[in-house]
């Protein structure tokens, strides 16, 4: 986030009718006093070099797992189709397993190639993607046991299928809402 001269005047352009409106509705006519505020200058941010090697790493780490994301996104609706389509719970659940057998034997290579990290990303992108966590989308298709495994194994690599989404208050989450706005991804 860049300030630039110009934004400078710019601000302060703005922020004088804005004090003005704001003067005229809160006091009555008598009472009506100036205002005067200090001049405010903002200067230009200068990104350092690790932060921006950061964003560079975090952005090959987004664009590397967003395909995964996709896939995911239509084997889940594919498998929602189909689950409704059974009636009985125990052939829920045998179909659930055959896919699970499916996906791991298609992508367990792939995976096992993704870093920590990517992982984390991935993970994140779960619960922007679907607003359930990874740890919630297994418990739900599989079961919570199933689901408490996974997650420990997680825990073992330092991830965490608990991980939520919330670019408001995670600098890292802002930052990967940032990278897919300015691809273009969502």
């Amino acid at each position: 986030m860049f300030f630039s001269l110009a934004f400078k005047y710019t601000l302060i352009i703005w922020i004088v009718p804005l004090l003005f409106i704001f003067s005229q509705e809160s006091f009555s006519q008598e009472a009506k006093r100036n205002v005067f505020l200090n001049e405010i200058i903002l200067e230009e941010l200068k990104p350092d070099i690790q932060s921006t090697r950061e964003y560079y790493l975090l952005q090959k780490r987004v664009l590397k797992v967003y395909p995964y994301l996709d896939i995911l996104s239509s084997l889940l609706d594919s498998v929602d189709l189909d689950i409704q389509k059974i009636h009985k719970k125990r052939m829920q659940r045998r179909y659930s397993r055959k896919v699970q057998k499916k996906i791991v034997n298609q992508f367990s290579q792939d995976v096992m190639k993704l870093s920590r990290k990517e992982g984390v990303v991935l993970s994140k992108l779960i619960h922007r993607k679907f607003k359930l966590t990874g740890y919630e989308l297994i418990a739900i298709y599989r079961g919570s046991m199933q689901a408490f495994l996974w997650h420990r194994l997680s825990k073992l690599y330092d991830g965490d299928l608990k991980s939520t989404f919330n670019p408001l208050e995670n600098k890292e989450d802002f930052y990967i809402q940032t990278i897919l706005n300015d691809c273009a991804l969502e």
